[in-house]
């Protein structure tokens, strides 16, 4: 068995790669909940200057990894130095909110607790199997590997198989910044190993990717800690008082990026009536403008193209308008113009399957609490967008809306190296209000100072 990397942007092969068997899964995590002890014992002064140190290694390597990057998903270079150097940031973020962190005191009541004291001790969940996902490889993997390590976790990884490459280099770099080599494992595979992880005796399990599959690690997985990120189908309102220009630039950009190809990008538009036709030329005018193969990038696989030409088919069967786009691109790769469709009041279309291409749905309303109303009713909860003139408007739709994340006249853009980042309803398990707080269990220490026996104990 093998892993294929191959050129979205040529459709050419870069490299075949063996795939890692039941027995490296087996072995990988003996070897890591061997190395894990170690690692946590180190102080955490320690770890802190790994970790801060290891900035300079992975910034050297910047246009090294960069060009893997673009070799693998064909994400254009603005898109993949953008995503790099947003993770870079971890470095120092998370070091200076983790020197911050310590056992927490618990008060009680000396009445019902005479001479007892109590603390809240936070400790690493020990060896974390973290599946890992194609679209940004690199932004990805490092939001959970270094929070992860600096708490001091071992990681398991296994990187997409279209991203086999990236994660292998991505383990050379964290060895090469003093983590050792059994804290951080690659294992290069497809879906097989990935199930075998699940199935395996892992401490955490972290996954981002489509719905179905989360769902198909939460039946196997057994009772354990699980960090998933699933799928989006997020909402943009733009108000009445929206500025045009802004709102269609904004939501093109939200919408087309990466092929469309992400979790948290803009997929279904609600604009209010009065401001509609304007914005809808607008972004038709921005879909016809974009340069594919510099501005927008291409599909995954062919198969991944042809899933969304599909789609595109289906909804305008169903009675959308097909107002730009909606073309496989003929010639080298696997690209598909950025499409615009118009969807009715009263067409009978459910945004409940993610299309991940460079699709944007578009759906006039009669004001913004219809637009709320309609962006709300969605299993899915990543991320939303509102576009206003007002800001008291717009944080008033923001406290209303069901996402994880809610962007006022912004869209995409995460906290540093994605602290926070966290989806609502079927998009996510929501584990902690932090990333660090993902990658820590408590750990209650109540301790009666007192060697007498309680009053009310048995006699």
């Amino acid at each position: 068995m093998s892993v294929r990397s191959v050129d979205p942007r040529t459709g050419k092969l870069v490299m075949e790669i063996a795939s890692s068997t039941q027995h490296d899964v087996a072995d990988a995590l003996c070897r890591a909940k061997a190395a894990q002890q170690g690692w946590a014992s180190r102080s955490k002064n320690e770890r802190m200057e790994i970790i801060r140190g290891a900035e300079e290694v992975f910034t050297k390597e910047r246009d090294m990894v960069v060009d893997i990057i673009q070799s693998e998903i064909g994400l254009p270079k603005r898109g993949s130095l953008g995503a790099y150097n947003s993770a870079l940031r971890g470095f120092t973020h998370y070091p200076e909110v983790y020197a911050k962190m310590g056992s927490k005191d618990i008060w009680l009541d000396q009445k019902s607790w005479a001479e007892t004291g109590a603390r809240i001790d936070f400790v690493p969940h020990g060896v974390i199997g973290h599946i890992g996902i194609w679209n940004y490889p690199f932004w990805q993997t490092m939001i959970t590997a270094i929070p992860a390590l600096l708490c001091g976790n071992a990681i398991v990884f296994k990187p997409s198989e279209y991203t086999t490459l990236t994660g292998m280099r991505i383990a050379e770099l964290w060895h090469k910044a003093g983590i050792p080599d059994d804290v951080f494992i690659t294992l290069p595979g497809g879906s097989e190993v990935g199930k075998e992880m699940v199935r395996s005796d892992f401490d955490a399990l972290v996954f981002t990717g489509g719905l179905s599959t989360g769902q198909d690690i939460i039946s196997h997985a057994g009772v354990k800690p699980l960090i998933l990120e699933l799928s989006g189908n997020d909402p943009a309102i733009v108000c009445a008082d929206a500025d045009v220009e802004q709102a269609a630039r904004g939501v093109a950009n939200g919408t087309f990026s990466h092929g469309g190809q992400v979790c948290i990008r803009i997929k279904r538009v609600y604009v209010v009536e009065s401001i509609a036709d304007r914005f809808i030329q607008r972004l038709v005018d921005i879909a016809g403008r974009l340069n594919v193969t510099e501005q927008v990038g291409p599909l995954i696989r062919p198969e991944a193209r042809d899933k969304v030409h599909s789609q595109v088919a289906n909804a305008v069967a169903n009675g959308a308008e097909l107002l730009c786009g909606g073309v496989q691109i003929e010639g080298p790769g696997y690209y598909y113009s950025p499409t615009v469709l118009k969807v009715s009041r009263g067409v009978d279309i459910r945004f409940e399957q993610e299309i991940f291409g460079p699709v944007c749905s578009i759906i006039v309303v009669r004001d913004e609490e219809e637009a709320l109303r309609k962006a709300n009713d969605s299993i899915y909860g990543l991320g939303a967008t509102v576009w206003t003139r007002d800001a008291a408007q717009g944080q008033m739709l923001a406290a209303r809306l069901d996402a994880g994340t809610v962007w006022i006249n912004e869209c995409g853009r995460t906290l540093n190296c994605g602290d926070y980042f966290q989806g609502w309803k079927s998009s996510g398990i929501a584990s902690s209000t932090d990333r660090l707080g993902m990658f820590l269990k408590k750990k209650a220490v109540i301790h009666n100072r007192s060697c007498e026996p309680r009053e009310h104990w048995m006699k």
